[in-house]
């Protein structure tokens, strides 16, 4: 049978997404998976995600695929996995799927998140691993420079090396800049602002890039205007701006054909 999970993790203390074939590997959320499945199993259980989340990516909404003995079926996958997972990894639904289900061939489009920290004096211990600390910005010069990275384009100079891809073409269908209310029991400050891209997929770090990209902006390093040519070089060296840190970022929702 081929079990549909629905999955949320913290990121922080975890190599990412995909197990590394090392002699002592670190721990990854794919290997804390199979390695929960493998105990209800039986036997190994390969688990395939709809994409690999960096190290310190957290995620509220990503999804997977695996396989499981049919004698297994019926048993509550959501309540014996959460049981057997470290508590920083939750499966929020587990349900069969077809057996031509594939987490990562059939999404149709992904959102991620990420949020920027702009009060200088302090940081919430609530919010600092969600977060980049990276002072005031100037949301009106980001959001002008939204409407830049919308649509199909090739976002080579926002792909940081690592990965060979066939294509670095991707189609950004909505990017938001979202003022957050203000923190509730701290003394007032500047608010916390939030990122939320949707694309049919995304390149190594390329939400990360888009986001150093946009602070660049709105510390006034960058004219929005100048985002097309630099995008135009397909260089990441030619995008003078940084990778953002990993904490802020989340995979928040992954869509699939009804």
């Amino acid at each position: 049978m081929r079990l549909k999970l629905l999955l949320a993790y913290l990121g922080a203390g975890y190599s990412g997404w995909q197990i590394q074939e090392k002699p002592s590997p670190p721990p990854t959320i794919q290997g804390e998976l199979e390695a929960a499945l493998r105990v209800l199993a039986g036997t190994p259980v390969r688990v395939h995600g709809s994409g690999r989340t960096d190290a310190g990516v957290h995620a509220h909404g990503q999804v997977a695929h695996c396989d499981v003995p049919d004698d297994k079926a019926k048993q509550s996958w959501r309540r014996s996995l959460n049981a057997l997972l470290p508590p920083a990894i939750r499966v929020l639904a587990a349900e069969p799927a077809p057996p031509d289900f594939h987490a990562r061939k059939d999404a149709l489009r992904k959102t991620y998140a990420y949020q920027f920290w702009q009060e200088r004096n302090f940081v919430p211990p609530q919010l600092a691993p969600f977060v980049w600390n990276c002072g005031p910005l100037d949301v009106q010069a980001m959001r002008a420079a939204l409407p830049y990275l919308l649509g199909e384009q090739d976002f080579a100079g926002l792909q940081n090396a690592g990965t060979d891809m066939e294509s670095t073409t991707r189609h950004i269908s909505t990017a938001a800049l979202d003022i957050l209310p203000p923190c509730e029991f701290y003394p007032p400050h500047a608010p916390l602002l939030r990122l939320t891209v949707t694309a049919n997929g995304f390149l190594k770090q390329m939400v990360r890039n888009m986001a150093g990209l946009l602070a660049a902006c709105g510390q006034g390093k960058i004219h929005p205007e100048s985002i097309p040519a630099l995008l135009a070089a397909r260089d990441r060296r030619a995008v003078p701006s940084v990778t953002a840190p990993a904490g802020g970022l989340a995979l928040v929702r992954v869509e699939y054909p009804q």
